[in-house]
């Protein structure tokens, strides 16, 4: 008896600590109520991660690097010289920029003896720019014009011909910061087929609606 008596004590001692840690403490401040939002869900309020790899900027549309322009030309006096050249083209890198253009050409000139010429010349020019430093540019063009010219082989005809052209050289620009127009330039070309572009029936006469082959142009690209 005595010894079932020591055994339920023991039990009761070992059993008074534990239950007097699971008993709430009314003097402990009371803890607020979980948030529902708490938890592995609080992921979702997190920053995106980075990816791993280098980010790609997407590259601009054809309307961001479009460029519209075009030069005109107006030389009044014994020698009358008119020309629109409307032009479009693309800025293909931060350097080089490529793009075409119209030509209408308006000559008239008159002769010693008063009488006037006139003549009509169109075609179209591939054109292209390229910055070697900062306002500085190469400059390079593939000319097609239909002029006219008098076939003096027997009695004088006014005839057209073709004349095709490569012109090089260089610019110097100067920024507009437009959209689509981005700069004014002054370019000096040379023309390197002047002097094959002769009447075929008197070949001491260059047809070239130009009079030399150096060609002084300004334009906005």
């Amino acid at each position: 008896m005595k010894i079932q008596l020591l055994r339920v004590a023991l039990l009761t001692l070992l059993t008074l600590p534990v239950l007097a840690q699971t008993r709430p403490n009314p003097d402990a401040p009371s803890q607020p109520p979980p948030r529902q939002d708490d938890g592995p869900m609080r992921v979702l309020d997190a920053p995106p991660r980075q990816s791993d790899g280098p980010r790609q900027d997407q590259p601009p549309s054809w309307k961001d690097r479009l460029r519209l322009g075009g030069s005109f030309a107006l030389t009044l006096g014994t020698f009358t010289n008119i020309e629109v050249a409307p032009a479009a083209g693309l800025q293909l890198t931060d350097r080089l920029a490529v793009g075409g253009s119209v030509v209408y050409r308006y000559i008239s000139s008159r002769a010693s003896t008063g009488q006037r010429f006139t003549d009509n010349s169109y075609g179209g020019r591939a054109f292209a720019f390229y910055n070697i430093f900062e306002n500085i540019n190469l400059n390079a063009e593939l000319e097609t014009l239909n002029v006219s010219y008098f076939d003096v082989s027997g009695p004088v005809v006014k005839r057209r011909t073709n004349l095709n052209s490569f012109l090089a050289g260089g610019s110097y620009s100067q920024p507009l910061n437009g959209r689509f127009v981005r700069s004014m330039s002054i370019m000096v070309l040379y023309n390197f087929n002047f002097n094959q572009h002769v009447n075929p029936t008197l070949p001491i006469e260059n047809i070239y609606p130009s009079a030399s082959p150096l060609v002084i142009r300004f334009l906005l690209f």
